[in-house]
């Protein structure tokens, strides 16, 4: 059996999250991955509004699962108020600033894949 690099896997879940769609029987934090990036990858392409544009919002959801299954339960929650919220009055533009601010800094999504692996590795296929 040859097994995956972290690399391999973090590049899997690249792929689908650029096809947007996850092949039955990936291991789930495959699949966790692949939402997180999906969006995470949108919104560092063009801002939040852009990935608002382009994304679905049942996509946004997996997503907000995805950043809570890695631990990223503050990104999950900005990013859940502020695609509900966008486009209405009361939308926050503070809060998109904090969101970009906290995917910015370091590199936050692969630190939580590397810390999730090392805390559950079956749920990555390695």
């Amino acid at each position: 059996m040859v097994t995956k690099s972290l690399v391999d896997v973090f590049n899997e879940a690249v792929d689908y999250g650029v096809e947007g769609a996850v092949p039955v029987g990936t291991p789930v934090g495959v699949e966790k991955l692949s939402h997180v990036l999906r969006v995470f990858n949108a919104i560092m392409s063009g801002g939040l509004g852009f990935a608002v544009e382009v994304i679905e919002p049942d996509e946004f959801k997996r997503a907000v699962e995805g950043f809570r299954y890695l631990d990223l339960a503050e990104v999950a929650n900005l990013l859940a108020e502020l695609v509900e919220s966008y486009g209405s009055s009361d939308y926050d533009f503070r809060k998109e600033e904090i969101l970009e601010h906290a995917l910015n800094v370091g590199a936050p999504v692969n630190d939580a894949f590397r810390r999730k692996v090392s805390q559950v590795p079956s749920d990555f296929g390695v």
